[in-house]
């Protein structure tokens, strides 16, 4: 593994304010780098707000690692995380692993030493954990292939394009049970990238057109719920001023255009 002082000159001042998120998602980076180098490669889209975040682009960390699958059998996923923890013991990364396997597979990575090891005093008990949820694909969407590269680390990545990931954004934003202000903030940013997949949107959740989300969206949140949203994304934003984007998504809604 590169040393985190030298993991830190790839990124900004800004973003090492944030020091044990910088060295969470270079942890991010190699694992990805191992999935899409294995020969488990070609089964895995990698999606999610980690996606918006390493390709896109996105102003903010991001916790886990969403995947879909195509085709991947609990065996499969066993042996691909058997290769993620192998390959970074090989760098010097000690990492514990833990599978389930219910509606989706997962996997939870704890990485015991690790801050300690890179100057990172932990608190009590605190480990870097990263999750891997992987999803079996129900509708085949054609992804793109993307190259993911931060400081030692390079590889080629399928990822789902802009559009398809704003509607997924979207379709998580309607049916979590638990809201998210990361899902606002990650839709916010998405919008200015693109506009959603309507075929998409329609499929899975009967929307078709600009107005009639308009209409769901603004439902959907009071200002007392976005002042408490807020709470959930500001220890992830590189710069915290922008935590008014979720206290004022109703006020952009309104604004927005087709």
């Amino acid at each position: 593994m590169m040393a985190f002082n030298e993991i830190q000159k790839h990124y900004s001042e800004a973003e090492n304010r944030l020091p044990r998120m910088v060295l969470k998602e270079y942890l991010q980076y190699k694992i990805l780098e191992i999935i899409f180098s294995s020969k488990f490669g070609d089964k895995i889209i990698f999606m999610g707000g980690t996606s918006v975040r390493i390709v896109y682009g996105n102003d903010r960390f991001s916790e886990d690692l969403d995947l879909d699958n195509c085709g991947l059998t609990e065996k499969d996923f066993a042996a691909l995380m058997e290769i993620i923890k192998r390959e970074l013991k090989m760098e010097g990364i000690e990492a514990e692993i833990r599978n389930t396997y219910q509606n989706v597979y997962h996997c939870y990575l704890k990485f015991p030493d690790i801050l300690f090891n890179n100057n990172l005093p932990p608190l009590k008990d605190e480990k870097i954990l990263i999750q891997i949820d992987s999803f079996c694909v129900k509708e085949k969407i054609k992804p793109e292939i993307k190259i993911i590269s931060k400081a030692d680390i390079f590889t080629e990545a399928a990822v789902y394009p802009a559009d398809v990931i704003l509607s997924q954004k979207i379709s998580a934003i309607l049916h979590r049970k638990r809201s998210k202000g990361r899902d606002i903030y990650d839709l916010i940013y998405l919008f200015s990238l693109a506009r959603p997949n309507w075929e998409y949107l329609k499929k899975s959740d009967s929307i078709a057109n600009m107005e009639e989300l308009k209409n769901i969206l603004d439902k959907k949140y009071s200002d007392k719920d976005l002042e408490q949203l807020s709470i959930d994304v500001e220890p992830f934003l590189i710069n915290p001023r922008k935590v008014i984007q979720i206290k004022k998504f109703n006020a952009w809604l309104k604004n927005l255009c087709n």
